[in-house]
């Protein structure tokens, strides 16, 4: 039901320019002037859940329930403004406001409206047909006289409580331009990093220090401003210049979009225009500016106490640098994420312990870091400042805890934003330090990460576990994708099975995997795709093309792009191809005897095509590398049975189903790797890029089988991957990823033993 329904309105009025209302309503208001009857009152709709209801009483609370039509299941409760009116009756001596939100539905017309205040129950009848809100308004003012201001400050406020509403503010609005009176101008305005705005302009009667702005912007907001009055010589009699702080709380406020500022002054409601010249200051210009004006600023102690903490924000400087207490500051990185986020990373010397606190900021933004930051170990930096006089009696050589890293989540810049530290100290002075950061959305970036990490250190699995891990989860991983390929002899139209070989960095794992699929008649007339970083794509394509022409082999080379590891480049071959069946074999996997193939697809066909089955997988020294990923029902987490073990332990053994099995090396359908979104790009290595995609498929109905008599050989590890440490860090975030999404699962799995 609309309001209009109930109340019929003649027609709405957009919000009036100042003066306009008056000069219109004038004869209106002659005739028609507030009931002082008792038993009438005057009604205006505000949108369809609000109406507001003026007559006269002898008194009146201020709030009351209200009963309409007197049917009980239109009961509520209003909020009720009042004022005394002078040479009044007693039983008319109090005007009244009543704003009551509106409760029913259907096709009711508001006949009557039952007030139960203490007492005696007033009833009044609507004395005739609802009014818009701005001849509304101008009545009440008429008889409120001095106290319109009190009665428009309370109807502003119940019009801005509640439910965000168009029309509300849009009446607020209204009767705000129709009460106040121009007061002056807004002429310089400014962010200032803490959210705060600043103003500078004039007006006339604008209380010094504290006041009540309510603010024109997209709507109507409430805020607090801190003001000092500066003279102004070229105003005269007029007025006089104003400086202050505007605060808004919670509310975010675009200067570009204020409209119209209103207070309210002793002669009633005042309003401040926007300048159409205004200067907007960028938020690092605020503070100079503010220091600039201070020394002409007059206010109380604390409203300049405002001012000054707000000159002294940050304005692009570094003021580290030029404390006298000895505390510095330097950065090693500064990472942006695509879906937000930052990771710092540096070091802070502070020997005497003269920071309390250090906050990170991205426009409007903050988180401190220093509560949860992990502390890095930086002798360079004990060393640097060994020598520095500041330093030099205050540092202790036996610490050097000087290092930090921190991943703050949801921090993120625009090109307009400025991210910066700040440094608060015991001095309740606060220094700045300026940080520029990079966009990053490649897992190569963490090379830099890892560098300043020890896998050795117990540090370094708490910054894995606080900062690294979340960060990886929040990397836009981009899925690989194949930007070129090219055919030699390709044709899959006959084949029901095609392989798949996924190259590294290393040309020469690609020509030698191809070599011994040539020498297989088991694989020889398979169709082979094979993908490669975009990178090598031009280094092995020749060869490639040499090697199917010489063993009449059909392959389809595959430029990805996006590849950090033999899945990725598995990925991006899947879609080139439209096989219903393939094979993933990692270039670096090389099958130990021929016929492997028949082998492994009788078995897959034998489960009926719903199965991912893996060989056994051997190192160089014939120890086990891979012979299936098991539950251990003790300790309740996926192990790696008999690795490093003898391949003697395992003959004779049968095939049988296993938690995971290895994506190095084995066959599925396409269907079944499609359905559950192919690889995850939360890793960082292929092993448990491989056991996530095993565990997906497990919970889609797709188990996996270990089929111990076809035996793989892995071979030694590339240049790439031959860096220990590198690979033990990698490990300790890829097991973080892993449990993190899969320990509870798998500790209420069954699997293979």
């Amino acid at each position: 039901m609309t309001i209009a329904a109930r109340l019929p309105i003649q027609h709405e009025l957009p919000p009036p320019a100042r003066g306009e209302i008056l000069a219109a309503t004038a004869l209106l208001t002659d005739e028609l002037g507030l009931p002082t009857d008792g038993e009438t009152v005057l009604a205006a709709p505000v949108g369809d859940d609000l109406v507001l209801i003026s007559g006269v009483a002898d008194a009146m609370p201020g709030v009351v329930p209200v009963l309409l039509n007197g049917d009980p299941a239109m009961s509520m409760t209003a909020r009720v403004l009042t004022w005394a009116r002078n040479n009044a009756p007693p039983e008319a001596s109090v005007g009244f406001v009543a704003v009551v939100p509106v409760k029913v539905a259907g096709r009711v017309r508001v006949r009557s409206v039952v007030m139960r205040r203490k007492g005696q129950p007033a009833r009044y009848t609507l004395v005739r047909r609802a009014l818009p809100l701005a001849l509304f308004m101008n009545i009440v003012s008429a008889d409120a006289g001095p106290e319109f201001p009190h009665v428009a400050d309370g109807v502003a406020q119940s019009l801005l409580t509640g439910k965000s509403n168009p029309k509300r503010f849009a009446a607020a609005l209204s009767m705000l331009t129709a009460a106040a009176h121009n007061d002056g101008f807004v002429e310089v305005m400014g962010v200032v990093d803490t959210g705060e705005i600043f103003l500078q302009g004039w007006s006339s009667e604008l209380p010094a220090d504290q006041s009540r702005f309510i603010i024109s912007h997209d709507g109507l907001v409430v805020g607090e401003f801190k003001s000092a009055r500066v003279q102004r010589d070229d105003l005269g009699e007029r007025g006089y210049g104003f400086v202050g702080i505007l605060n808004t709380s919670e509310t975010l406020v675009d200067p570009q979009r204020l409209k119209c500022l209103f207070f309210r002054g002793s002669r009633g409601w005042h309003a401040l225009d926007i300048y159409d010249r205004c200067v907007h200051l960028a938020s690092t210009d605020v503070p100079a500016h503010i220091r600039d004006v201070l020394p002409r600023a007059a206010a109380n102690s604390e409203t300049l106490k405002t001012l000054r903490r707000a000159g002294e924000r940050f304005d692009g400087r570094d003021t580290v640098a030029t404390l006298t207490q000895p505390v510095r500051i330097g950065m090693d990185m500064v990472l942006e994420l695509p879906r937000g986020g930052l990771l710092v990373s540096g070091w802070m010397l502070d020997p005497e312990h003269q920071v309390e606190s250090v906050i990170l900021h991205a426009g409007r933004e903050s988180a401190p870091i220093d509560e949860t930051w992990t502390r890095l170990s930086r002798p360079d930096v004990t060393t640097a400042f060994q020598q520095d006089g500041a330093f030099a009696q205050r540092l202790d050589p036996q610490r050097n805890d000087h290092g930090f890293l921190a991943y703050v989540p949801g921090l993120s810049s625009v090109s307009s934003d400025s991210v910066y530290f700040e440094l608060s100290l015991r001095t309740e002075t606060a220094a700045f330090y300026p940080l520029k950061p990079v966009k990053s959305s490649s897992r190569r970036a963490l090379d830099r990460v890892m560098a300043i990490l020890d896998p050795r250190s117990a540090v370094t699995t708490m910054a894995i576990e606080t900062h690294i891990g979340p960060m990886i989860q929040s990397l836009d991983h981009q899925k690989p994708r194949a930007i070129e390929f090219r055919d030699f002899g390709y044709d899959e139209n006959a084949a029901r099975t095609g392989l798949i070989v996924g190259g590294g960095s290393e040309a020469e794992e690609i020509l030698v995997a191809l070599s011994f699929l040539a020498l297989d008649p088991d694989t020889h007339d398979v169709p082979i795709i094979v993908s490669v970083p975009t990178e090598l794509f031009g280094k092995v394509a020749v060869e490639v093309q040499r090697l199917a022409s010489f063993y009449r082999l059909g392959i389809r080379l595959v430029a990805a792009d996006g590849v950090q590891d033999p899945c990725d480049a598995l990925e991006a071959a899947v879609h080139v191809t439209n096989l219903e069946t393939f094979v993933f074999l990692s270039a670096g996997v090389l099958p130990r005897r021929q016929g492997w193939l028949s082998v492994m697809e009788r078995a897959y066909r034998m489960r009926g095509a719903k199965v991912l089955v893996s060989p056994t997988v051997v190192f160089e020294d014939n120890s086990i590398c891979f012979a299936g990923t098991v539950l251990d029902q003790h300790e309740r987490r996926l192990v790696d049975r008999f690795l490093g073990y003898p391949c003697d332990v395992i003959r004779g053994a049968e095939p049988i189903e296993v938690m995971a099995g290895s994506t190095a090396c084995c066959i599925m359908s396409r269907s079944a790797f499609q359905d559950i979104g192919g690889f995850s790009q939360s890793y960082l290595s292929a092993k448990e890029k491989g056991r996530d995609l095993c565990l997906k498929l497990k919970l889609a109905g797709t188990p996996s089988l270990w089929l111990p008599e076809v035996e793989m050989i892995a071979a030694d590890a590339g240049p790439g991957e031959s860096n220990l440490p590198w690979q033990r860090l990698t490990q300790h975030v890829d097991r973080w990823s892993f449990d993190r999404r899969w320990s509870l699962l798998v500790a209420n799995m069954r699997g293979g033993e």
